[in-house]
């Protein structure tokens, strides 16, 4: 799945404005199952979203498991690392060192038109480390 690896390369990178520009920019809604506040979401939203999680989190490490799909339909199975750069508990800034390491496994399923994503899907589980 060619196509994606530059969507993938560009979430490594934490590079909020390259990931945009895969979204189609009049149809396109975003949601992430494993919240309950984050569906049906707009562009604003998402890029917002995304800026908000780089800056969030040190150390942010993504892994392809698998891809898979076809012309209008992609499955991206994913495995993040990171350590959180705001306390859950506190809300307080936290530095890398005092931070505890995190690991999602996730799935992000992804809708196609025209090479533009128009819906995207996200599933993810906290794992133990």
């Amino acid at each position: 799945m060619k196509r994606l690896d530059g969507y993938i390369k560009a979430y490594r990178k934490g590079d909020t404005e390259a990931i945009m520009k895969y979204y189609h920019p009049d149809n396109f809604v975003y949601s992430d199952f494993s919240t309950s506040d984050r569906h049906l979401m707009g562009l604003s939203e998402v890029a917002s979203h995304y800026s908000n999680t780089f800056s969030n989190f040190h150390d942010l490490t993504i892994t392809t498991l698998s891809v898979h799909g076809h012309k209008d339909f992609t499955a991206w199975e994913w495995e993040i690392t990171c350590k959180p750069a705001v306390s859950p508990e506190t809300g307080e800034r936290l530095e890398k060192e005092e931070a505890e390491l995190k690991k999602l496994m996730g799935c992000t399923l992804m809708w196609w038109e025209d090479d533009k994503i128009v819906r995207n899907h996200d599933y993810v589980q906290v794992k133990d480390v």
